[in-house]
């Protein structure tokens, strides 16, 4: 510690050179994730060729019920292609926050575990930082003051891009969604600059934070009450649970991936100390976007928690610990931080990253503790046993295999043999069987079509009529034991 000098900008760039390395090696380290390969399976339709991730009958795939999704077109293409464009765009996110910020907040960036992860497994949380830091920018006019309407529409449009990626929405929703929120963002505005005392409260950035969080959770709580989407309707069919996750939604979200995440510890007293004492309409719609957000995402990954535990019949609360990861949606709000406190720091002087004052060395620390995750998340990456056992599989065109394994997971585990055994092309049908069903009976019923068994470690014996044909280790990471590949004898 003695010999690192968090005030010298040389060792900030320093670590944002690795941090850009570490984000070039994950690509070349690290499998896709299963959601990624997932949606590379959706076909032009918007449906999952092998059954939805949620099967109506739990425990068992249904290859004729394919659901129906949005996903984002590059994943159309290909493994390289996914992973490119991901590690494109997020440097140029990075180069963005070095131009507007600095070299320190930039590296912090770069070096962030959350993207790192999140890049190598191609998921969409580096779109959805671009698309919030962009509706951010342009919702409150940071780079420009001119044609304020045109840029609350392309803020609109950007904001509902988010949900667009993650499936809520399709293009017609985008379109109204961003009226509504330019018309939302263009009154606010103007009422806060001519309403007088009455809206005074409008530029008071801690009180606007409080009535966005409180209309955000009752948005909320109302959608999951009228069954909006599953996933949220979960919160009214299981309210016990639902505030259980909640609570750990909350020190998963806040806590362990934004405070310590995105290294925020330090100037979060600064910060609320500078909220209570500014006035300022943009400090306070810049707050009242980044809490109101910050609302949603843990409401969301609570909900998320609580139902797919539902369907997976997993433990409660063990589940959160596979799931865990899901508070990495609040680094999209990592940029708009960053950008908060530079403008606060024009009303008060506070802390901020790139001019951290007193706090160089706590951010330095944070930074350092974090490390030893980044340089995790790169070097050792997503594994896949699937793959190894997809090269085994002697699978003609047409023919159909069996995927058994435990609950948790398990469609999602399935989808990760489509690309390696060339699916679509050879028409091979891939089916899913938790452990707990009655899959050995379904393989001499339903499934006598099947030539090909494919078993988890969690299935410890040999069904009758099967034989070994192959076998192999799983990492440790992925829970040890031996997978095996059985054909009928």
């Amino acid at each position: 510690m003695e010999r690192l000098d968090f005030e010298d900008d040389r060792l900030w760039s320093r670590l944002l050179i690795l941090g850009i390395l570490l984000n070039v090696i994950v690509c070349f380290t690290s499998d896709l994730g299963l959601d990624t390969q997932v949606k590379m399976a959706v076909d032009e339709n918007g449906t999952l060729p092998w059954g939805d991730l949620r099967p109506e009958i739990a425990g068992e795939s249904d290859p004729t019920d394919g659901g129906q999704r949005i996903v984002l077109p590059l994943y159309e293409m290909s493994e390289f292609g996914i992973k490119t464009v991901a590690l494109l765009t997020f440097v140029g996110m990075v180069a963005c926050l070095y131009r507007w910020s600095g070299v320190r907040s930039a590296a912090i960036l770069s070096l962030s575990p959350a993207f790192i992860f999140s890049v190598g497994r191609g998921y969409e949380e580096v779109y959805l930082a671009m698309f919030c830091a962009a509706a951010f920018i342009l919702f409150t006019g940071l780079l420009s003051s001119k044609y304020r309407p045109l840029q609350s529409f392309l803020g609109g449009l950007s904001f509902m891009l988010m949900p667009y990626a993650k499936g809520f929405t399709d293009g017609f929703g985008v379109l109204i969604g961003a009226l509504v929120l330019a018309t939302f963002s263009t009154v606010w505005s103007e009422i806060s600059r001519r309403g007088g005392e009455k809206t005074k409260w409008m530029s008071k950035p801690h009180v606007v934070g409080i009535v966005v969080s409180a209309v955000v959770s009752m948005s909320m709580v109302i959608l999951g009450i009228l069954g909006y989407n599953s996933t949220l309707s979960i919160l009214a069919e299981s309210p016990v649970r639902y505030t259980t996750a909640f609570a750990f939604s909350i020190l998963d979200v806040i806590i362990i991936f934004t405070f310590f995440g995105m290294a925020l510890w330090p100037f979060v007293g600064s910060l609320f100390r500078g909220f209570s004492s500014v006035e300022d309409t943009k400090i306070a719609m810049m707050t009242g976007y980044i809490v109101g957000l910050m609302t949603a995402i843990v409401f969301y990954v609570a909900a998320l928690w609580t139902y797919e535990a539902s369907i997976w019949g997993a433990d409660w609360p063990g589940v959160i610990w596979t799931m865990g990861n899901n508070g990495r949606y609040a680094t999209l709000l990592f940029i708009p931080m960053v950008l908060l406190l530079q403008e606060l720091r024009q009303h008060i002087e506070v802390p901020t990253f790139d001019s951290p004052l007193s706090k160089a060395k706590g951010m330095g620390l944070v930074v350092l503790l974090l490390l030893p995750l980044s340089l995790l998340a790169s070097f050792h990456g997503q594994t896949m046993w699937t793959d190894d056992a997809a090269s085994t599989m002697e699978l003609e065109r047409g023919e159909e295999f069996l995927f058994v394994s435990e609950d948790t997971l398990g469609m999602h585990w399935l989808y990760t043999f489509y690309a390696p055994l060339d699916a679509e092309e050879k028409a091979i049908t891939g089916h899913w069987r938790s452990i707990d069903s009655n899959w050995e009976s379904d393989l001499n019923s339903s499934l006598l079509q099947v030539t090909t068994l494919v078993v988890s470690p969690d299935v410890k014996y040999t069904p009758n009529g099967w034989i070994v044909e192959s076998s192999g280790e799983v990492d440790l990471l992925n829970g040890k034991g031996e997978w095996r590949v059985l054909t009928r004898s």
